[in-house]
């Protein structure tokens, strides 16, 4: 987690963390953030659950989610975009693809996704 912080931080991203999926829950409700950068494997509240309660919230669906986890195998990447993550990196993450995701889910208007393509 401080590698993501530093590396993000370094290119000009604030960032704001949250020690398990509860404080993650209340910190997003409170503060609206840009972009999720979520751990699957939380304390509490996992990931896979947490991104659910997130993109059926009318509050914070359109909040992109992306989800960072050490979970390698293809079906977890399968079932964080099923559980409603925006995309998925896995550890250990290549600086250059998390910065590039990071930039073009800041850009990314859920409005704009096609009827079906939820998680794509």
């Amino acid at each position: 987690r401080e590698l993501l912080v530093d590396l993000l931080t370094a290119s000009g991203y604030v960032v704001r963390e949250a020690e398990d999926g509860e404080g993650l829950l209340e910190r997003v409700k409170r503060e609206r953030p840009a972009l999720i950068l979520l751990d699957l494997q939380l304390p509490g509240i996992d990931g896979f659950t947490l991104a659910r309660r997130l993109k059926t919230d009318p509050e914070t669906r359109g909040i992109p989610i992306l989800a960072v986890s050490a979970y390698a195998m293809p079906d977890h990447r399968a079932r964080a975009l099923a559980a409603g993550c925006d995309d998925y990196l896995g550890k250990p993450v290549n600086i250059r693809k998390l910065t590039e995701t990071v930039a073009d889910l800041l850009r990314f208007d859920p409005s704009s996704r096609p009827p079906g393509a939820e998680g794509a």
